[in-house]
């Protein structure tokens, strides 16, 4: 986490961050590893539903503390929360009393995305159907109108996000907090002093998608207007086999071989560390591995965790825990 007061002592300014120098001064408080060699799978039965027509996975408890609201990037959809590091933020929110909401952004036919250019909840129909989907949840489950929300999105659904959470909060809804990982500000609320829904921005070090600077930048100016938020960035680190545990249906001796898979592309070395020194052919050499025949069914989630340990553009659960507790500063 950084201040506003130590990036203006510093002579930072909004267009020329450092994102080196902003990393430097968070590891200290923000690097902790997924060590866990644990399956991630859902703590709760999750409900799988459609409302007009797109795809909703849900949880709501009896009493629920609040709801949050998860957007996908682009070429995603509700699933979003199947993956393995979403799974693992939504069992740490289920933990505190929350519940969770999951649903594909209308566009299905092209990219996939949100709508991250229009803030009217009447004529965006991504923020109007959501409006609706609100309605029917206070309609039909525990949800209150009056339960705190907050959002999670990540990329295109990033900047989402930022768009739900402002433009939802403007017109009276209870949004408290969102976490934007891995993209920009909406448009709409981009300039500075514009979002003041208090956010948490994540990044990668080593993101070429969406390049981290710009994410520090954004930091920086929401911070400079007075907007609560935090900052956090994921360090690249050594192949292991561990995470590769995470997944359910792999075992310890079928992580081992996935490692040995990807040192087999000349990207790692026998010891784990990168070799391959741009950042991008390291990635695109990465996603050509030949996996195992007994793993290839996983092999989505398996990419997943091998972007995690090279730092690229990936949502991570890393910095779940401080996310939450940061929620939790603005829901009662």
């Amino acid at each position: 986490m950084v201040s506003a007061t130590s990036a203006r002592a510093s002579g930072w300014h909004p267009q020329v961050v450092s994102f080196r120098l902003l990393v430097a001064s968070v590891l200290a408080v923000a690097i902790v590893a997924l060590a866990s060699g644990c399956a991630v799978v859902p703590s709760v039965q999750w409900q799988r539903s459609t409302f007009e027509g797109f795809e909703v996975i849900s949880y709501v408890p009896e009493h629920p503390r609040g709801m949050a609201y998860l957007f996908h990037g682009t070429g995603g959809s509700a699933r979003f929360a199947d993956r393995i590091e979403t799974t693992d933020v939504i069992n740490r929110l289920v933990a505190k009393g929350y519940g969770f909401v999951s649903t594909s952004s209308t566009e299905r036919t092209g990219n996939r995305r949100w709508n991250v250019f229009d803030a009217s909840l009447s004529t965006n129909p991504d923020l109007a159907r959501l409006a609706r989907l609100q309605a029917h949840l206070v309609t039909t489950t525990g949800v209150q109108a009056t339960n705190p929300l907050v959002g999670i999105g990540m990329s295109n659904g990033a900047r989402f996000v930022t768009l739900w959470g402002q433009a939802w909060r403007n017109a009276g809804y209870p949004v408290r907090a969102i976490w934007a990982s891995h993209g920009r500000i909406a448009p709409p609320f981009a300039d500075p002093g514009q979002l003041t829904v208090p956010t948490v921005f994540s990044t990668s070090q080593n993101d070429f998608t969406v390049p981290p600077g710009d994410i520090a930048e954004a930091f920086v100016r929401t911070r400079n207007a007075g907007t609560p938020t935090e900052f956090h960035a994921s360090q690249e680190r050594d192949l292991s086999a561990r995470p590769y545990e995470r997944i359910p249906g792999i075992d310890a001796n079928e992580s081992r071989q996935i490692v040995d898979a990807y040192v087999a592309t000349g990207v790692w070395n026998a010891q784990g560390v990168r070799v391959e020194p741009d950042i991008q052919r390291a990635a695109a050499r990465a996603a050509a591995v030949t996996l195992p025949a007994s793993v290839r069914a996983q092999a989505g989630a398996i990419q997943d965790q091998t972007a995690l340990q090279l730092a690229v553009h990936q949502f991570t659960a890393e910095y779940a825990d401080q996310v939450i507790a940061f929620f939790e500063r603005y829901v009662p």
